[in-house]
């Protein structure tokens, strides 16, 4: 025994297992704290969800348990977190309540080929920090050393809550009541890398999204608040022409623009809705330009323009009576034929269930325009172009009809994050700002905007069959990743244009 015990001295002295002992519970550290950050790191980077902070808190609690816990059931802990936070990440970019997300994870097959690799790419690296988490070698880590990885997990994430309330304080100047106090910075306002929150708590955002983004949720359909509409003055505008003898009652259009927020740049501002200032246009017609509080994302853009209503997503599974003002429905009672208009697939958010809901007759989704001949283009989403929807639509008011028709069509190809370049053939010009031509992904974006309102330009100048009203209006802000771009647009509004046919 006196022999083995000696040449095991040799063979690994105590110097070298005291060092490799320390090695594990140093590497352990270092793999709860920041190591298994590295998917939504990628994932930030890889498919455009903000930042939001540097290092997740929750990790460091998962490694806690890890210490006393077979590792099996830390890994599983570990997967979980990692989707919660990813989950966040999403609901948080892109103004999505968390329930909403989970109920529309089929829509990943609509991504476009570069978007699907990335997030396999993701999943990979969660798989392995999962598998990193289950082979972790237990035996070294023990004793004082299972207490000193104890306290340096519990010594990271107390640092972490110190430093986000330390730039609370040092930002508003006084001492906030929770972790849900707003800094200045933050990425709902926006700044620069160096100003964003140290820590995330992705099990409390997802909570706090839940009731931010759902809002009013919690309460039944018909306490959803009214809310301003750039349709508003739809009624007001077609009202006093229907009745009247030897006037047409016009067609409306209304173009919900995707990711059409409201620029902190006149130039830029000014420079999407140029084509709306030629003389030749306001000749035909009476231009109206207004800004509108937004609230949520695409759907919640719908809600507030079909509906003049705050519901949001609930408009998704509203019930009858409650939808029962909506435009669709209102402009049906005055002899008008509903077409709604979409190049993605019709299941997405279930608008081919819930379009009919509010008054839509005829539904067009991308499956129907792809029986047309209608291109697809590449995007955020596999979807119909936009230039060739507008095509058609131009035709479609081109045609002489017994009724008005009211066109509904929510634009897609400006959905972030936009191809850099954006491929368009006759983009506009990037030179209007200095962001416009530093930022490539702002200079795509704002190609793809422009390139919307050059087609409604267009189609407005058309030999229309009667007199046609054009409502262009954004849905939300661009949720940009890029802090310094999204600071470039208000958090609160996005703009609008209404083109009003002029009477002789």
């Amino acid at each position: 025994m006196a022999m083995k015990q000696s040449a095991d001295s040799i063979l690994c002295p105590p110097q070298t297992r005291k060092a490799t002992t320390h090695s594990h519970w140093i590497l352990f550290v270092l793999f709860y704290a920041i190591c298994a950050n590295i998917p939504y790191w990628a994932a930030s980077h890889w498919m455009g969800l903000l930042p939001i902070g540097w290092f997740c808190v929750e990790y460091a609690v998962v490694g806690l348990l890890a210490l006393y816990i077979p590792r099996i059931f830390a890994a599983v802990l570990l997967v979980l977190v990692i989707n919660a936070d990813l989950l966040s990440g999403v609901s948080k970019t892109y103004f999505l309540l968390p329930v909403v997300c989970l109920e529309n994870f089929r829509t990943l097959s609509d991504f476009n080929g570069a978007r699907i690799f990335a997030a396999a790419a993701v999943l990979i690296l969660m798989l392995l920090m999962a598998a990193i988490a289950a082979l972790f070698p237990a035996e070294p880590i023990h004793g004082r050393h299972r207490l000193y990885a104890a306290l340096c997990l519990i010594a990271f994430a107390v640092t972490a809550v110190c430093a986000d309330y330390a730039a609370i304080v040092h930002e508003t100047g006084h001492v906030p009541r929770s972790l849900r106090a707003a800094r200045p910075v933050d990425t709902d306002k926006s700044a620069d890398y160096g100003s964003l929150w140290f820590s995330r708590y992705p099990f409390l955002r997802l909570i706090r999204n839940q009731g931010y983004f759902g809002g009013f949720h919690t309460a039944t359909q018909l306490d959803a608040a009214p809310m301003p509409s750039a349709t508003s003055l739809v009624l007001q505008s077609i009202g006093p022409a229907t009745g009247k003898a030897g006037q047409q009652t016009p067609n409306v259009v209304l173009v919900l623009l995707e990711s059409w927020g409201l620029s902190t740049d006149a130039s830029m501002r000014n420079s999407l809705v140029a084509p709306y200032a030629q003389p030749e246009l306001l000749a035909r017609y009476q231009v109206v330009q207004g800004t509108v509080p937004f609230y949520g994302t695409t759907v919640g853009g719908e809600a507030r323009e079909l509906c003049s209503s705050s519901m949001g997503f609930q408009i998704v599974d509203a019930s009858a009576h409650a939808l029962q003002n909506c435009l669709p429905d209102r402009l049906a009672s005055l002899g008008y034929h509903n077409v709604s208009v979409h190049g993605m697939d019709g299941h997405v958010f279930e608008r081919a269930t819930w379009y009919k809901s509010i008054g839509f007759q005829e539904l067009l989704f991308r499956d129907q325009f792809r029986q047309q001949g209608l291109p697809d283009c590449v995007g955020a989403f596999r979807g119909t172009c936009d230039t060739a929807i507008a095509g058609w639509i131009g035709n479609r008011l081109e045609s002489r009809s017994a009724d008005p028709e009211f066109i509904y069509w929510v634009t897609l190809n400006s959905h972030l994050p936009v191809p850099i370049p954006s491929g368009l053939p006759d983009g506009a010009s990037c030179t209007v700002t200095p962001m416009l031509a530093q930022k490539p992904a702002l200079c795509s974006w704002y190609q793809f905007v422009a390139n919307v309102h050059h087609a409604v330009y267009g189609m407005a100048m058309d030999n229309l069959a009667r007199p046609t009203l054009f409502v262009i209006v954004g849905d939300h802000t661009p949720p940009f990743v890029d802090p310094t771009l999204h600071s470039q647009f208000s958090s609160t509004d996005v703009p609008y244009v209404v083109l009003i046919p002029r009477r002789n």
